[in-house]
């Protein structure tokens, strides 16, 4: 058994002329020839079985093969915490019995529907989280309300100046933020995370797959 399996062929991206190979087209070529020139990021995982890629099953906890996190996970992680630049080239390094012919065609087709799954999962997360951000309007808007009229009426209850004046005015700020802050939080920033991973989740399915013999099991 060879040391090392080719490297499955490049998914298309995006549409060519009538009747041509994906990629064909300008764009196509023009993509292709941007990616070339790019250095492949490369991400290794060391696993006990191409299950572990996706699953972690229950096994010695204390193999030096063994994970604690899916090797999915590992790469979501590592290419979200760098820049995303290059293709991604994901190479795997398995126990000798567990090396079969086609082993990457298999694990890339599986990723791709992985990515697929999770991409509209985020999306539907996404949208759920904004309506989380609009329903809690109802709670934040009267907070804000109040706050206003604090800080609108703080001269006629107790006066122009003094530190009851600074109380009431810092009050209803502070309440005005309250009332704001999660709604527009979960509204504006918290979906960005989706987002992101789903942005990584589209590199990850173009990814070119690798399938290698443990270093030390070599022959």
């Amino acid at each position: 058994m060879s040391s090392l399996y080719p490297t499955p062929a490049a998914r298309p991206r995006g549409r060519s002329g009538a009747g041509g190979p994906p990629g064909a087209g300008p764009a196509g070529r023009l993509e292709q020839g941007v990616m070339a020139d790019r250095a492949p990021q490369v991400i290794s995982l060391s696993l006990t079985s191409p299950e572990d890629m996706f699953v972690l099953a229950q096994t010695d906890l204390f193999s030096e093969y063994r994970n604690f996190m899916t090797g999915l996970e590992y790469c979501i992680s590592v290419l979200r915490s760098r820049p995303p630049r290059g293709p991604v080239r994901i190479e795997l390094s398995l126990p000798s019995d567990q090396l079969q012919e086609g082993m990457n065609q298999r694990i890339a087709r599986t990723l791709d529907r992985y990515c697929d799954h999770r991409i509209a999962y985020n999306q539907r997360e996404r949208r759920a989280v904004r309506l989380d951000g609009v329903f809690s309007l109802w709670i934040g808007i009267p907070i804000v309300v109040l706050g206003f009229l604090l800080v609108i009426v703080k001269g006629s209850i107790v006066g122009s100046t003094g530190n009851a004046n600074l109380v009431l005015d810092s009050g209803g700020w502070v309440l005005v933020w309250v009332g704001l802050w999660f709604p527009l939080d979960t509204l504006l920033f918290t979906p960005l995370s989706y987002g992101r991973e789903n942005r990584v989740l589209e590199r990850l399915r173009r990814a070119s797959v690798v399938v290698e013999p443990h270093p030390t099991m070599k022959p």
